[in-house]
């Protein structure tokens, strides 16, 4: 058993029920929590379900750097309760494909709860020592991101708030809180004594996606039970640097050199609880945090997904699949093809999803099995996935087009509004349809056209992708559906 699920194994055992829990608390409490009058320590915890995974960065009764973990499950009065564990393990340039921890042992039991003002209520005995602490979440931007809870795939996640793990090198992780364009790490590992050790770090995006920053590391600290005040002295001195790639919002490739060694390791995000219950993800401001509730127009993009469009006859079947996660012109992307009704590739098209966004940097279109046209967009097509009904938004693109012996540009005004939603009727059933008009202005060689589109997205029937998954690219049954019309110069075509 990995060492994190063997301590929520060794916990939990009077609350194993608690472990599948299916509703999420009402407030997630991910965060890395401080107190700004004594910066240098801290408490990182991840929710999912009603359990917290907690990581407290302090310097042990000898002034080294120590961390501890706790999982703590939600009690009646609506506090969080668990064993505080403290680690020995491998040091971290040895640590290869195999468990990294050596030796465990139970020091001590903390509580955390929120209180009304927000903060929150720490409270510990460790090593027979009580003490209560007041402590506010670390923000370095303006308007940081707003955490909730998601049953669903996580591979479309755009913020990486989270902790993550080699499920292979159990014992050691990394704590990130992403907020903007920089991403904040807690790494929790051991040194060449065998003894925990915590690196911190501060990394910026970069024009390829990825991000990098220095590591610095506390030589000594002021013991746990005695910080009154800055817990150690700044600034800390820089041991390396580190890269963070990620190819989907599920996976990172961590690259590092600390004191003069060099490694890469392949990190997901980890999660501790039973497969259905909640685990947490991260938006930005002023969007939803919860993710379920795209699903009231548009439930995202997760590979092994399909979905077949219709026009109103019923003729010229159109189905889209999700194929998964690639990159596109240095990006990282989501890919999505389009097969006729005879099986034949017709499109693939590069997309980006954001909590509030579906973008298409661009795509691909097929004849007789080879590519015959290639179109990049700039700025990418962009689809809003949650707005009101009634709410318009237009936007203004450039598609550069090369295939076939031609290279031309054409330029698009598009407008899309929200209208009243509307029941529809398919071969799956019938559902409450998200209804769009869409008007798209394209102007290719000085000719513009004009398209007028009805389009419905069903959070029900028709784009619950999720719903039925099957091998592809054969498709062997359809149970979601998408209905779409368009109508370019009053001809319909089939989308």
């Amino acid at each position: 058993m990995r060492v994190l699920r063997w301590i929520l194994a060794a916990l939990m055992l009077f609350f194993g029920a608690e472990v599948r829990a299916q509703t999420p608390d009402p407030a997630n409490l991910t965060a890395i929590w401080t107190d700004a009058t004594a910066a240098g320590y801290g408490v990182n915890i991840v929710h999912q379900g009603s359990i917290l995974f907690v990581a407290w960065y302090t310097y042990g009764a000898d002034g080294k750097p120590l961390w501890l973990l706790t999982a703590a499950t939600r009690q009646a009065d609506g506090r969080y309760t668990g064993q505080i564990n403290t680690f020995d393990g491998q040091p971290f340039n040895l640590i290869n494909n195999t468990q990294a921890w050596t030796a465990t042992s139970v020091v001590g039991s903390a509580s955390v709860s929120l209180a009304a003002d927000g903060k929150l209520d720490f409270g510990y005995t460790l090593n027979n020592i009580t003490q209560a602490k007041r402590l506010e979440k670390l923000a370095f931007v303006a308007n940081p991101p707003t955490c909730g809870f998601t049953t669903g795939s996580r591979v479309g996640a755009t913020n990486y708030t989270d902790v993550w793990w080699n499920a292979a090198e159990s014992g050691w992780g990394l704590s990130m809180i992403h907020q903007g364009d920089s991403i904040f790490i807690a790494w929790y590992t051991y040194g060449s004594n065998n003894k925990p050790q915590w690196i911190t770090g501060l990394a910026s995006r970069q024009s390829n996606g990825s991000y990098t920053g220095t590591l610095s590391r506390a030589v000594s600290g002021t013991p746990f039970s005695q910080i009154n005040g800055p817990a150690t002295v700044f600034p800390l001195p820089t041991v390396g640097n580190f890269q963070l790639t990620f190819s989907n919002g599920e996976n990172v490739s961590f690259n590092y050199t600390v004191d003069g060694i060099t490694q890469t390791k392949a990190l997901s995000r980890y999660v501790y609880v039973a497969p259905g219950t909640p685990v947490t993800v991260c938006t930005a401001p002023g969007t939803n945090p919860n993710p379920g509730a795209l699903t009231a127009c548009d439930p995202g993009l997760n590979a092994g997904d399909f979905r077949v469009a219709l026009p109103d006859n019923g003729t010229g079947e159109v189905t889209e699949r999700v194929i998964g996660s690639g990159t596109y012109q240095g990006q990282n992307v989501t890919i999505v093809e389009n097969y006729n009704a005879q099986n034949v590739l017709q499109n693939r098209y590069f997309m980006q999803v954001t909590p509030t966004e579906i973008l298409t940097l661009g795509n691909e279109a097929y004849q007789n099995g080879a590519i015959a046209l290639t179109t990049s967009f700039n700025p990418p097509s962009k689809f809003i996935r949650v707005p009101a009904v009634g709410q318009s938004y237009t936007h203004n693109y450039v598609g550069t087009n090369s295939g076939s012996g031609l290279n031309y540009t054409a330029t698009y005004s598009e407008t899309i509004r929200r209208d009243p939603d509307e029941s529809r009727t398919v071969p799956a059933g019938s559902f409450n349809g998200c209804k769009f008009k869409r008007t798209l202005n394209i102007t290719t060689f000085g000719v513009a056209t004009n398209i007028d589109m009805d389009l419905w997205q069903s959070p029900l029937v028709g784009n619950v992708r999720s719903v039925s998954r099957v091998p592809t690219p054969q498709v062997t049954t359809t149970t979601t559906i998408e209905l779409q019309r368009a109508r370019v110069n009053n001809i319909n075509y089939p989308n």
